[in-house]
């Protein structure tokens, strides 16, 4: 994986973007790699069958509400 610091994406916001075109780059602040930028195709094709989901809190399934509501009165008896 191709590695840039966070400095080169205001500098040569094309070139990364070119490299992130053909695979994930890594982006990193004081050499640490701290994100990663990929094109949306290889994003999907990575995580297509991952079954996990975020919802707002009003759009949550009834049955995880519950089941929160039920671990939050858990934490609030102990």
């Amino acid at each position: 994986m191709k590695r840039y610091p966070s400095t080169d994406l205001k500098q040569n916001l094309g070139d990364v973007l070119a490299a992130a075109s053909q695979q994930p780059v890594s982006i990193t602040r004081h050499n640490k790699p701290r994100y990663v930028l990929m094109s949306i195709e290889t994003y999907e094709a990575r995580f297509v069958n991952d079954s996990r989901r975020v919802y707002a809190t009003e759009d949550a399934p009834p049955e995880h509400v519950k089941m929160l509501e039920e671990y939050m009165a858990e934490l609030d008896r102990d």
